[in-house]
């Protein structure tokens, strides 16, 4: 299983919270989106802020994760097929 120090952008955005799931965005309509549903679903999440002004969404590091190069763009430490939710019927895969 692949740990955050797997991912190149790790390095440009050190995550403080490594078992949250890392958020790599801006406050724009979609950025703003996946941040509102985190919340609201009470996933515990960590934000790290791509600037335009200084291009990052073009740095290798990003484009490691997102090679379109668009916010948002998130990692999940628990990978995919865990339920992370407070459901009381978990569906897994």
């Amino acid at each position: 299983m692949a740990t955050l120090a797997d991912f190149p952008i790790t390095k440009k955005w050190p995550a403080e919270h490594p078992e949250r799931i890392q958020l790599y965005s801006l406050p724009t309509p979609n950025g703003i989106k996946v941040a509102v549903m985190l919340e609201e679903t009470g996933l515990a999440y960590e934000p790290h802020p791509v600037r335009f002004e200084a291009n990052e969404q073009a740095s290798p590091e990003f484009l490691s994760l997102n090679p379109n190069g668009k916010i948002p763009a998130i990692i999940d430490p628990n990978g995919p097929g865990g339920c992370r939710c407070r459901c009381s019927n978990p569906v897994r895969s």
